[in-house]
Order: structure tokens, then sequence, then C-alpha cells
């Protein structure tokens, strides 16, 4: 791991400190076991601990009354301190015993610094980046990696007492736009915990942690037993696949749905999975949804959920413990003939007073994006682990919306003590990227685009990183998009609980199954002024420029900071020719210039003032025009409204060329 310090120093800098002397219970060893043991969820079992997060969100938000939705999610600490000459900003003090099992950053820079156990020399003292983003030759790119822009770590820290870590600018970074999460446990006192030793990166199980993590098959008991079956399931009507008796679990899942076009959209959103264990209903989903992407199928891999488009099949990992009986169920809400393919493994085990029910329930909701809000994906009553989440959203516009932050209480805490940075952040990427990617805690399955347009799937899955609670556990999601429109968002919650636990889902119905259909992107027929190709211009900057909905694919090519005299010639090709109309749709605003437009090389109409106090669309009829195949547009600024400031800005929408009756 390179040192980006001036002094002598590095990752191994306190080889030599004091260790407890008696071997702990909680290890690095033990930590990263726990990287990719789904059995452990699905029970309570020991030793006990809470998970919280440190980030950089806006501490303007106090309460849901104050700021709540504030977005400067960047450079927040618990405060600045002066070590040995040097600036450091505190990221997270905490007290344990305890371990840091994930840290994520967008932008990652800065030297960061582990102090443990009180120690006044860090143990770990790196740049951020090399740490988080596979670079460093002491971690394995499995447990340190970007994806579609965001940085990760999930390699364990454990601490016996305290753990402060801090990040500077002694490696030219800028901590003042630092974004960051640290997820971290802390143990009931009196866990014993071996700390972190610089030691424990030289002896990774590396053959192990990547086919452990790679290869989901490895989750599977060698001694469970095999079960399947193939059904045809009419419209309205239901099947019911009843497990074998006794106590045992489900230990993997394999699903084949096929309506007339194979495993199209559709099928897999109106075919509803529903499982009921020991007489209680813990799963409902449509059948694709629970499989973690959604509409239809996206080849993916994580560790508890995939999907293969080659062979169509969607795969489940999660464990499903039962004390008695377990029944799967499908309802077929479409209007054709569904044939499933159910294939499964049982693996008979104890039930215990420590076992937990396996659950994951979907809901949906179509909403106006203003007011902002708090969406509930979860709010459970009972004892259990929050082990993950799957997000669906089909946005109309190419604009972000995804700012929202997580936000979980767990055990009726008045102020959530995991509290993110933004939507894409808590799924693991960054920036709103429609790169899809995938790593077995988190994938990005589908990102339609462009940009940030259409049909996107995200999730999540708590491992090492899951969020236990005694009594209670709500997890809302901020809907925070930078554009006012209307947006469909679904989402399933994967949890285990003890038996008795409650939730507030909703029973699904048919209606709430359909998919949300996207808006038409584009005028039919326009001729796109994004599309229109420069042949010169004099002054001023002409680019794209991404815009709402109200604009036709919501863009427009964009002429900025000219000068009254400056001109602009575009080139615009017809598919059809002669005496025609001709109509033009251009934007204007406070800041857009008095225009004189050319159509080859003539004038068109007068001098055009499009100033507007608002940001808008004018639509402007010029009658007829002669055509041709390849066409000149001339664009001169004249001047500017006497009430507008003076940037003489000028957008093309989009031309329509009609008929000439």
């Amino acid at each position: 791991m390179k040192n980006l310090l001036k002094e002598p120093i590095s990752i191994l800098i306190s080889l030599g400190a004091a260790l407890p002397a008696v071997a702990a219970p909680i290890t690095t060893e033990s930590l990263l076991g726990e990287l990719y043991d789904l059995r452990r969820l699905s029970t309570i079992g020991g030793p006990r601990y809470t998970a919280s997060q440190a980030s950089s969100f806006d501490r303007a938000s106090k309460s849901p009354g104050e700021n709540w939705f504030a977005n400067s999610d960047f450079g927040q600490y618990i405060r600045k301190e002066v070590t040995d000459g040097r600036s450091e900003w505190v990221m997270a003090d905490l007290t344990g015993p305890g371990a840091v099992v994930r840290i994520w950053s967008a932008n990652p820079q800065g030297v960061i610094r582990f102090y443990f156990d009180g120690e006044a020399e860090a143990r770990v003292a790196v740049a951020l980046n090399e740490l988080v983003t596979g670079e460093s030759s002491l971690l394995p790119q499995e447990l340190s990696y970007v994806a579609a822009s965001g940085a990760n770590l999930y390699f364990p820290f454990p601490y016996s007492r305290s753990l402060k870590i801090t990040v500077d600018d002694s490696s030219g970074g800028n901590p003042d736009r630092l974004y960051y999460h640290i997820n971290f446990r802390t143990y009931e006192p009196g866990t014993e915990v071996r700390t972190f030793s610089a030691q424990d990166f030289l002896s990774l199980p590396l053959e192990r942690l990547r086919r452990m993590l790679f290869d989901p098959e490895e989750q599977v008991d060698r001694l469970s037993q095999t079960f399947g079956a193939t059904f045809f399931i009419e419209p309205g009507e239901r099947f019911d696949y009843k497990l074998p008796e006794g106590n045992g679990s489900v230990v993997e899942l394999r699903m084949k749905v096929r309506g007339p076009a194979r495993s199209d959209e559709e099928t897999l959103r109106m075919v509803l999975f529903e499982a009921t264990f020991d007489e209680r209903k813990t799963i409902s989903c449509p059948v694709g949804d629970y499989f973690g992407s959604a509409p239809g199928l996206s080849g993916y891999k994580t560790l508890p959920l995939g999907m293969d488009t080659e062979l169509e099949e969607m795969r489940s990992y999660w464990r499903m413990p039962q004390r008695e009986s377990g029944q799967f169920t499908f309802t077929n809400h479409a209007e054709h003939s569904v044939r499933i393919e159910i294939n499964l493994r049982w693996m008979s085990e104890p039930w215990t007073d420590t076992s937990l029910h396996f659950h994951a329930k979907w809901r949906r909701e179509t909403m106006r994006t203003r007011p902002m809000k708090d969406w509930s994906i979860l709010s459970v009553a009972g004892e259990g682990r929050f082990v993950g989440c799957a997000l669906y959203v089909v946005n109309p516009t190419r604009i972000w919306w995804g700012e929202g932050d997580e936000k979980i209480y767990v055990d009726g805490e008045s102020f959530p003590s995991t509290f993110g940075t933004g939507t894409e952040d808590y799924f693991g990427y960054a920036w709103g990227s429609n790169e899809t990617f995938s790593q077995p805690f988190h994938a990005q399955p589908r990102a339609d685009g462009p940009a940030n347009r259409g049909y996107t799937s995200n999730n999540r899955f708590h491992i090492i990183d899951d969020i236990p609670f005694r009594s209670s556990l709500r997890f809302d999601m901020e809907i925070w998009h930078w554009a006012d429109v209307t947006a469909d968002f679904a989402s399933v919650a994967y949890w285990y609980a003890r038996p008795g636990s409650t939730d507030r889902f909703e029973a699904i119905g048919e209606k709430d199954l359909a998919i949300h259909q996207l808006p038409s992107y584009g005028v039919k027929g326009a001729i796109e002024g994004e599309s229109l190709r420069l042949i010169d211009h004099s002054g001023g900057t002409i680019q794209r420029q991404a815009l709402d909905d109200k604009w036709s694919c919501e863009e427009q090519v964009w002429w900025r900071d000219a000068s009254p005299g400056d001109s602009a010639m575009w080139e615009v090709l017809s598919e059809k020719s002669g005496a025609l109309r001709l109509i033009g749709n251009f934007t204007e605003a406070a800041d857009y210039g008095i225009v004189q437009l050319f159509w080859n090389g003539e004038k068109l109409g007068e001098t055009i003032d499009f100033f507007s106090p608002v940001l808008g669309l004018r639509k402007i009829d010029f009658g007829i025009v002669e055509i041709k195949s390849t066409n000149t547009l001339e664009a001169r600024v004249v001047g500017a409204n006497e009430r507008a400031e003076r940037r003489h800005m000028f957008g093309i929408d989009y031309f329509l060329i009609g008929e000439s009756q």
C-alpha cells in the first residue's frame, strides 16, 4: 500500500503495538467468515450487537420539521483536531467493543487514519482512495473495488475498546468535499474482541473468500435434499406448492417463469409469489421483483440472489427456516397461461429458540416528486435482523431521481442511527451513474437511460452489515428528485424475525402489479434541436443541454453567452421537400435574447424576443416555407429585452415539417 505521507510511516506503522494477551472470540478472521455466512442471519445468535452508520449527511437535518431534506451531504464531520501539526477531521469516534464492517465514498481523497483503543499513533495511515478502490496490494479486489463510480470496502476492522477514524489533506485531497459512509457494530459490554492488527492483512483466506463470495452454490448444504415441480397456471388461478414437513430450511430456490414471450416483463410482474411458514405469510412479492431486479430478467449475480438470462432462471440462496410447515403459493394475474418450473434444496435442521423466519415483502407507489417525502420501505415490530432491500424506479426524465437519503430507525430511535447521503450511495455506487454492475453484496442490474430515464433496478444485501433489532425497525428512503415529475417506485424489503412479529405491508392486488408505462419520449416526427449539425458560430458556447420532460427527448441545443451581432448556423436535414409548413419549438427564459432567424439564407419572419420571466417553451408557426433535403438555419443575436439578464441565450427544442395544407 503506497505511503503518501512525508514522514516515513505506512499501514504497518504499529505492527509492534500491544495486543490483548488472550485471544478473543471476535477477530478479523472470524468477521471475514461472516462476509458470506447466510446461515448466521437466520438466527438471533450471539454475541449481540447494534449496527449504525457514521456518514457525511447534512447536519442541518435536525428533525422532520427542521431542514429534514437538507442536501449538503459532504464534508460533515464530528470535529477537527490538530495532531503533530496537521489538521485531521474526525469521521467516526466509536466506543467498543465493536467492528467497522463497511466503508464507502463517492470521491475518496485525503489520508485516512485508524486510531485503535485510544492509541496516540495510527495503526493504519493510508490514502483513502487506495483503501477503498482496489489499488492496495494488501487488500483483495473482491473486498475493495469501485462499482459505478462508488468506492467500496468490505474489510472488517475490530476493536476492543475504541476506534477513531480521521481524514486529512496531507495527500492533497480536499476533505471539505468528501462523501463517506462508515458502517459499524457495537457489541454488548463484556464481549471479547481482538483489536485489528496489521498482521491481519497478511493472512487473508483469499481462496476461500473468492469461492464463497462469488459461488453462491457454496452456501448450499451438501446434505440437503432436492425437490422440484413443473406446472401451468391459468389466468386468475393459483397453485400451492407444499414444502416437506418438520424442522428444516429451504437453502436454495431456483425458478423459471414463462408466459407466451418466455419470461417477459409482464409475466414476471403479474405472477404473485407468496410463502407461508408455520401458518404465517412471510413472503409476498411479484415473482420477478422478489429475485432482485424488475421488470423482467436482468443478468446479475450477488451472494443471496441472482438472475441468469441465458438459462432464463432466477436464483435465491436466502435460508428460509420452518418449525413445522412451509408452502409456496403462485397466483397468476396475467391474461395468459404461465408455466413455472421450480427447483429447491431443503435441509432438515432443528428449530430452536434462536431461529428466525425469513421475510420478503413488496410495496409500490406512483407519486409526484414534490413535495419531498420519506417513503417507507419497511416498518416491523418484533425482534430480528434487516438483511437487504431492492428498489425499482420508473423515471420519466433524464434528470437524477435518487438524491434521497436512507434513514433507518432501530428500536424506537427518535433520530435514525443510519442516515445516508443519497439513494445511490446506499446501494454502493455514486453520482447517479447508469452503469450496470454486480458485486456479492449489491448490484445495479438494470439502468435503461438515456442518463437516468427509464427503468432502474438497484439492490443491496446486508450480510456482514446486517442490522439487528430487538423491538422494531423502520427504514425510510427520501423521495428527492431534482425534477417535479410523476415517477413510479417499488421496493422489496428482506428481513428475518421471530414468530409473532408484525409489519405494515398491505395485501397486493391485481391493479398494483401492472408495469408503469413511460410517457412518450420525443415528439413524433420532430427534428430534434440537439441532433442538428453545427456548421459555424461566432461567439458564446453551443452545446446540448439536458432539461426535463417538457422538452422533447428532454434536451435542447443551447447557445449561451453570445453578444449582439454574433451568429450561429446549423444544418437541418429533412425527409420531405417542397413548400411545406415549418413549426419550431424554442426555449424562453429570463436570460434569453432577441434573435433573427434565417432559413436557407432568407429571413424567417421578424425578430423574436425569447425573454420570459420563467423558464418555458414557445411554439412558433412560420407558415409555408421552401424545404430542401438539406437546409441551413442561422440565428443572429440582435439584442436583449430591457428586463432580461443579458446572456443572450438561444435554445432549439425541435422543428416539425408538415404538409402545405
